[in-house]
């Protein structure tokens, strides 16, 4: 069996990889005082390749976390799928709305994904699991109305104005789940209560039954 374990160690030194060398690239534009139509299409190039890094490394963990393989690895495909689109697009220009719209349609969905996924990674308590699902699904609410957008061309002010509140919610929830996440943390505790039998071996009141050893 594939260790996916080492999907996201692969991703994130790929991650980091490109992060240096747009960093490099960035640092030796400046210092030439040539910045040209080659220097920004190479640096669109590792920003894509750094951001698509990002997203895989979520879905990577994901798939380790929540032992969800199919949907991990189908968050890593459109990621991928973004990237080539991306970057095959910008090297010989390409000039078609539908090829740009069809990669950003693509591409929204890539990180809604990976947001998504990322949420889901902490293990909250029960009592605030709900506050993921919501997350989760003003994600791919906040993901549709981009698309739609995209594609419909909405001139309505009003559509914007409640694609921003979403987005703001979006914001908000994610920034409550690591809070959560620490709060439930400490006051996470259970009680076990065991019997002993008369073979040596402990029961609990489901009936499970369990072997005790002191640590001292």
């Amino acid at each position: 069996m594939m260790n996916y374990a080492g999907l996201s160690k692969i991703s994130l030194r790929v991650f980091l990889g490109f992060l240096g060398l747009t960093a490099l690239i960035a640092i030796v534009t400046v210092l030439s005082g040539e910045f040209g139509e080659l220097q920004m299409k190479v640096l669109v190039t590792t920003f894509t390749i750094s951001a698509a890094s990002i997203c895989a490394m979520s879905c990577a963990a994901f798939i380790v976390k929540k032992n969800r393989l199919a949907i991990g690895l189908g968050g890593i495909f459109l990621t991928v799928i973004t990237a080539v689109l991306v970057i095959c697009g910008i090297w010989p220009e390409i000039d078609s709305e539908i090829y740009w719209k069809t990669t950003g349609t693509i591409g929204v969905t890539a990180i809604a994904c990976a947001h998504g996924f990322l949420l889901y990674l902490p293990n909250l308590g029960k009592r605030y699991r709900w506050v993921q699902n919501i997350s989760f699904l003003s994600i791919v609410v906040l993901a549709l109305q981009i698309i739609v957008a995209m594609w419909g061309e909405i001139p309505d002010e009003a559509y914007y104005r409640f694609l921003t509140v979403v987005a703001i919610m979006v914001g908000l929830e994610t920034l409550s789940i690591p809070i959560l996440f620490r709060m439930g943390k400490g006051q996470k505790r259970e009680l076990l209560i065991l019997e002993k039998l008369e073979d040596g071996t402990y029961r609990d009141t489901g009936g499970k039954r369990y072997q005790v050893n002191s640590l001292e």
